[in-house]
């Protein structure tokens, strides 16, 4: 199976991980500083001599490159700024990689980059001051010990704020005992390109061995294995404390209704003898409806195929009210000529008694129903939370409500009846099947998120989901240019600032906030400004 006995297993493309790197960097997260002192045995006097302060601030985002099935470089590229002699400030431009092994965090369920060691692959100074050969190399030793200690040490940790966030249940109370339990977690990379999280809830199983990649290319891909599904089903019906209800009102205006107005005026004509003329109209027909739909028992569930899921022992209680108002006016003569028709009677034979022109409340409906179906249908979906939620989408059930004094023909209450059917059909709550899988937080380091090209689907035992990630920020106007150019001619992509980007044809330009993404689709990095950028 797709799972490999983990209840979920999580597979994310590399690029995603830069995506959330460039995140970071956007925001201008990721700046150490403080001091640093040279062993010395000088004197405590000649102290400024030997402290330099320093601070580090990355020039662009960290870029992600898989290394084996364990292992992950994070390059850097960063400005260096050091404070010498109490003073004198030196710049430096300063690329470095530190290889770090991706974590799981029990505690917080959270994935993350441990940072390990440090290395620079190009130091270059960008200072006006003038610095000699000997003390250059002095100061390469300590930038060496800048980057490898104190960098590494004050981030140690960088949060992966894709998937599996707290592996979170919607309106669960606060506190351990109430979260998913988690018997383990296995963390692997394949092929240099995708990382593959397993994660075993209930009972510690599921294996690594035999893993592909189910990615296809998008950034996320997950699975969960169905018993596993049904298994938080029973965890979420069984602690959530919150009545898992919904309700809801509205206003709306109902074009479909129409009351039996000429049938009463003829009526009313009738049993006057002729001498009662009444006219009425109504407009601006109004339904003021809503109610609380609470679902008070836990339906049974059966997987089918594609999004569809068969529900069975549904029960819910419904409180509907339902008010409709209406604009009446109407007209009130007294015929003098009876039945004869105003044609033939020499004289002006109607005498108006009264005109009616007001708000007139047409229809009160309240009941509450406890409705208990045998079999329901509903789908599958990802609600806003980013569980998996089923969301019921037919029932057999009819809302009784007296039609006893109405004045509205049978086609009319029934398609009244119809529609408040659907709406409390709509407002059953949402099964909950699964933790918050991606995203959760809709803010994650001040930007949002959209995803695109979205599968889900529900095969034999497995319920799939896949997806590529849109950070909203960095297609807006976040930064006031992407930070790369690529050149379509020579398919090259270069810094913003390089010298051959003034080169390019405006036509052949195209912009990357993401070096990343450049790189995946086939731009080669330049060997002046981004020289060994590669996907490997």
């Amino acid at each position: 199976m797709a799972t490999e006995n983990y209840d979920i297993l999580v597979q994310l493309h590399e690029k995603v991980l830069n995506k959330t790197l460039a995140m970071v960097f956007y925001k201008g997260m990721l700046k150490v500083e403080g001091n640093y002192e040279l062993e010395s045995s000088l004197p405590i006097e000649m102290k400024p001599y030997t402290t330099f302060g320093y601070e580090i601030s990355l020039a662009n985002e960290p870029f992600v490159d898989f290394r084996g099935e364990d292992t992950l470089f994070i390059r850097f590229s960063a400005i260096l700024d050091l404070t010498v002699l109490s003073g004198i400030v030196l710049r430096f431009k300063v690329e470095f990689y530190v290889s770090s092994k991706i974590q799981f965090d029990f505690g917080n369920r959270k994935l993350y980059y441990e940072l390990l060691d440090a290395n620079i692959l190009k130091i270059g100074i960008q200072s006006q001051y003038f610095v000699g050969n000997d003390f250059l190399s002095k100061l390469n030793f300590i930038i060496h010990e800048i980057i490898d200690t104190y960098f590494k040490n004050q981030i140690k940790q960088l949060e992966i704020p894709v998937a599996l966030d707290g592996l979170t249940l919607p309106m669960m109370p606060a506190g351990n005992a109430y979260q998913l339990p988690l018997s383990k977690v296995d963390i692997k990379i394949l092929n240099n390109k995708v990382l593959v999280v397993g994660i075993s809830l209930f009972t510690n199983q599921g294996s690594m061995d035999g893993m592909t990649n189910l990615t296809n290319e998008k950034d996320c891909y997950i699975a969960i294995r169905e018993q596993s599904i049904l298994q938080v089903l029973d965890f979420w019906w069984t602690n959530t404390t919150y009545n898992k209800k919904q309700d809801f009102s509205e206003v709306i205006e109902l074009g479909f209704a129409s009351p039996l107005a000429s049938g009463i005026d003829k009526v009313t004509r009738v049993i006057s003898l002729g001498f009662i003329q009444t006219e009425t109209d109504y407009d601006d027909l109004m339904l003021n409806y809503g109610g609380t739909v609470t679902l008070d028992k836990k339906p049974v569930i059966n997987l089918k195929t594609d999004d569809k899921v068969e529900i069975s022992n549904l029960e819910f209680i419904a409180d509907v009210y339902a008010n409709l108002f209406a604009d009446v006016k109407k007209v009130i003569n007294f015929d003098t000529s009876s039945f004869i028709s105003d044609n033939i009677t020499p004289w002006h034979d109607d005498i108006n008694l009264k005109n009616i022109d007001e708000n007139r409340k047409l229809l009160e409906l309240i009941n509450q129903f406890t409705i208990k179906i045998n079999k329901a249908e509903g789908h599958l979906k990802i609600n806003d939370k980013n569980n998996l939620a089923i969301k019921i989408t037919d029932a057999d059930f009819i809302l009784t409500f007296t039609k006893k004094g109405t004045t509205f023909s049978d086609n009319t209450w029934n398609k009244i009846m119809d529609f408040l059917k659907r709406k409390v059909l709509d407002k059953i709550p949402e099964i909950i099947v699964s933790p918050s899988l991606i995203l959760s937080d809709v803010n994650v380091y001040g930007f949002t998120f959209g995803l695109s090209e979205i599968y889900l689907n529900i095969t034999d035992d497995k319920i799939e989901f896949a997806t590529n990630l849109i950070i909203n920020e960095l297609k807006s106007n976040t930064v006031a240019v992407p930070n790369y150019i690529a050149n379509r001619e020579t398919k090259t992509v270069h810094l913003f600032n390089c010298k051959f980007v003034n080169d390019i044809d405006m036509e052949d330009r195209i912009g990357y906030y993401v070096m990343y993404e450049a790189l995946a689709a086939n731009f080669k990095a330049c060997k002046t400004c981004l020289n060994s950028y590669k996907i490997l």
